[in-house]
């Protein structure tokens, strides 16, 4: 095969040179000299490499245009500046004059090489290029100038009809993406070049302008330095989460956002609360009672309003509505004396104002709790003092420490007693609540519960000691108590158990150690789940993730706790592998009379789905309940209508009172 190499240059000696060196050492090449860019003839366009003097530089957009799109070109220089004036050409290579044949030579033996390995290239790439095009994901690949190749479904999700169109409408690599929050792009070849990356987030606008969402997987190819872009649609999960926030975190009568996202902004720190006001409409159950829900209703919206319209000139300043009858203002600027001022003008505005339904004119006062206060959580000091202010018959009260000192103090005191001697007398015992199938109806599972028996006998609910176990240091005992009594219990029962932990216990340095051995001792790995409450002592969630993965590897199983409760978070679920939800009782408690936790629940369930959680409803009371959430899927549930916590595992009692139902 004859190889067809053209010269400009003016220098005609050094030419005859080099035809007399090449006819030994390079074999099968023609070389043409143009020492006039006007003499350039018709088959200038079929030369296989071009060799052309940095002078006639000035001429190479004119020579551009005759030369078909993948010649190699190699400048002769003089001086390495002259490197800056070539910088932007593609395919190209440089040499320095004088002309030193021996590295002419080597050049243009590397280049036929890659001459004769273009056909094979181009096969491969027709091949891969087929193979592509039949996957159903729009797919692109790009050298991070323009576009080189895309599939039918790129296309498509684009409006565009070919690669020219395609660069035409994106002269940008970067700009195919739409800027959207939390997505990327910055698609540019800085990025295509690092190798950590290769999955994110990014947002397109389809043929119809609408929002699409993507997942971006970039493949590398070493043989022509291109990237494929593979993009996979999760605009059905982003859709999906979006309305979940919407269902979770504002609410659902007025509109403004709930306690739910005042929690979660607080635990991610995007607020810093400097005062709270809590403001509750007295008396307005009665107003519900007499008027109606739909009066009631119409009120809780117009106060939310009303409220609003005072603070909405204040940039530190926002509204939450909490449920039922109250509402919460905070600020994130310290100025006490305005803000008592301010809350004491909205409690007059309130009063002063007439709420008109219908045929109804109805006037309402309410009453207000103020909190500064920086040893406790502001939320609940400004619930003691809204509490106290209507004891106290007053139309607002600023929490002061000696609000619920000594009550807080003699409570403490009370439980600790108790917890010790339970203790010393090996009265903390652990309680076994039921999990039923819901397609079998058959216990699959329990949940074991602490409890401690006082000496006349009497079963304590942890509501009264858990917290005071923390506040003692006696946590860490009463939770190994409990783990070692139902490891023990379930030794030789063939069921799945679950036991309650938090991040106090996670992030114990011995915690880990001390499952392994009870693992060891019981041998029981497979049918162990840890339930997680996700909530805001959370402070570490890699350290979370890690103990997670350590469990699993042992062969247990992890369960969230309460999920849909305030503290949820749904972009950590997604970076942990766990394998139950546990949908929150509040949620569950209302699924038959509330439509927003209807939805919610339902919500939830779906998104297990696509995660291939399974789910757990807690506190299912009743026979209604308990077909509302068996109809919407979940996959367990717990509760009173079942069984109430027992001592003793009793299957048998259990399926004969389901079979006599």
């Amino acid at each position: 095969m004859r190889y067809d190499i053209s010269i400009i240059d003016d220098n005609i000696i050094q030419f005859e040179e080099l035809e007399r060196y090449s006819l030994n050492k390079l074999k099968n090449i023609k070389f043409t000299l143009f020492s006039d860019i006007n003499n350039l003839n018709e088959d200038f366009d079929l030369t296989d490499l071009l060799v052309i003097n940095i002078k006639f530089f000035e001429h190479f957009d004119k020579i551009k245009k005759i030369l078909h799109d993948n010649i190699l070109i190699v400048f002769l220089i003089n001086h390495e500046s002259d490197l800056k004036k070539i910088s932007k050409i593609r395919n190209f290579d440089s040499i320095y004059n004088p002309l030193n044949f021996d590295d002419l030579s080597n050049k243009i033996g590397k280049y036929i090489n890659l001459i004769e390995k273009k056909p094979l290239i181009k096969k491969e790439e027709e091949f891969s290029n087929s193979i592509i095009d039949n996957i159903s994901y729009p797919i692109f690949s790009t050298d991070g100038h323009s576009i080189i190749f895309s599939n039918e479904h790129f296309f498509k999700l684009t409006n565009c009809f070919s690669l020219d169109e395609l660069n035409t409408k994106y002269k940008k690599i970067k700009n195919i993406f739409h800027k959207e929050e939390d997505c990327f792009t910055e698609l540019n070849k800085k990025w295509l070049k690092n190798p950590k990356i290769v999955n994110t987030k990014v947002c397109i606008l389809d043929e119809e302008k609408n929002k699409r969402f993507f997942s971006l997987q970039k493949i590398f190819l070493t043989h022509n330095n291109t990237n494929i872009i593979i993009l996979n649609d999760i605009s059905h999960e982003i859709e999906h989460k979006n309305e979940l926030f919407q269902l979770l975190y504002t609410d659902n009568l007025s509109k403004f956002p709930n306690r739910t996202k005042l929690i979660e902004d607080l635990q991610n720190k995007t607020l810093i609360l400097e005062a709270v006001c809590l403001l509750n409409i007295n008396s307005f159950k009665e107003v519900n009672d007499f008027f109606g829900h739909n009066v009631g209703d119409s009120i809780l919206i117009d106060v939310a309003q009303l409220i609003n319209k005072k603070i909405k000139k204040y940039s530190h300043l926002k509204l939450f509505k909490f449920p039922s009858d109250n509402y919460c203002v905070i600020s994130t600027l310290d100025d006490k004396a305005t803000f008592i001022e301010l809350m004491k003008n909205i409690l007059d505005s309130v009063y002063k104002n007439v709420f008109i339904f219908e045929q109804y004119e109805i006037d309402i006062r309410m009453t207000a709790g103020i909190s500064f206060s920086n040893k406790n959580n502001k939320l609940i000091t400004a619930d003691i003092a809204l509490q106290t202010a209507k004891k106290e018959n007053k139309d607002y009260l600023v929490f002061f420490d000696e609000l619920d000192k000594f009550q807080e103090y003699e409570n403490n005191m009370h439980w600790t007693k108790k917890l010790k001697s339970a203790f010393i007398h090996d009265n903390i015992e652990v309680y076994f609540q039921p999990l039923v199938n819901n397609k079998t109806l058959k216990v699959d599972k329990y949940e074991c519960l602490v409890r401690l028996i006082e000496e006349n006998g009497k079963v304590i609910s942890p509501y009264f000691f858990l917290d005071i176990s923390k506040k003692s240091n006696q946590y860490k005992k009463l939770t190994r108590i409990v783990l070692e009594k139902s490891f023990k219990r379930f030794e030789h029962l063939p069921f799945e158990f679950s036991v309650n932990i938090s991040y106090e216990d996670i992030e114990s340095a011995d915690f880990l150690d001390f499952i392994r051995s009870m693992i060891s001792k019981y041998n029981i790995s497979n049918r162990v789940v840890f339930e997680i409450l996700e909530d805001e002592s959370i402070k570490n969630y890699q350290c979370l993730v890690q103990f997670i993965d350590e469990v699993k590897a042992l062969g247990c199983k992890i369960a969230i706790d309460d999920f849909g409760s305030g503290y949820s978070n749904f972009e950590h679920l997604l970076k942990m592998n766990v394998d139950y939800l546990k949908i929150d009782a509040s949620l569950i408690k209302n699924v038959a009379t509330d439509e927003t936790s209807y939805k919610i629940t339902k919500t939830i369930i779906e998104f297990a789905k696509n995660l291939n959680l399974k789910t757990i409803a807690e506190y299912v009371e009743n026979e209604q309940i308990f077909n509302i959430v068996r109809d919407l899927g979940a996959d367990y549930s717990q509760g009173y209508f079942f069984s109430e916590p027992i001592a003793i595992p009793n299957v048998s009692e259990f399926q004969k009172k389901m079979n006599h139902e």
